[in-house]
């Protein structure tokens, strides 16, 4: 089950990049389910927040969410969570999702390299994130970000009848790691 071959890559500069709101969360919900609906990218299926929820997720100050937004619509989602142990807090778990038709126009790359300059300024030194092997293309751009494959979890998941592993990614902010 391999992804569709990436295209040559286009900046699309119509989409805002900012920091999500309160006031984002349902669009934020309908973005992620939308990415979790196509079954290939994401392991949940259903987006477990409500908007309540979501709005207070958002309120958290050691939660990142940036947004790309076109036209006001909710196009793409990029999280990042520090580590909620006082031996984790230089690290963080990212996320992203960029619903279909809005792939490969250089805004998940916009959203990642945003989110990874406010994680330094936060003083998190460390960015993991987790990615299904099938998925080349994002494994890919990470690489070009400076993320470095850590770890496999092979045969972690079943998507449909093939196996697929868990590709561990880091990054770190240090340049002595």
């Amino acid at each position: 089950m391999l992804l569709k071959k990436r295209l040559p890559e286009q900046v699309d500069q119509t989409v805002a990049i900012r920091r999500a709101v309160v006031s984002d969360a349902k669009g934020i919900i309908y973005c992620m389910q939308s990415v979790m609906d196509e079954k290939i990218y994401l392991v949940g299926e259903y987006y477990m927040f409500t908007e309540r929820g979501e709005q207070e997720r958002l309120r958290n100050p050691d939660d990142i969410t940036l947004v790309a937004e076109d036209g006001g619509k909710i196009v793409g989602v990029a999280t990042l969570q520090r580590g909620s142990h006082k031996k984790n807090r230089h690290t963080g778990l990212l996320g992203i999702a960029i619903t279909s038709g809005y792939r490969h126009q250089g805004i998940g790359t916009r959203l990642i390299s945003e989110i990874l300059k406010i994680a330094t300024d936060m003083g998190i030194e460390k960015v993991n994130l987790e990615v299904f092997s099938t998925n080349t293309n994002a494994i890919e751009a990470y690489k070009k970000l400076g993320f470095f494959i850590e770890g496999v979890k092979k045969g972690q998941f079943r998507i449909g009848s093939l196996d697929v592993d868990d590709v561990l990614m880091t990054r770190y902010s240090r340049s002595n790691n």
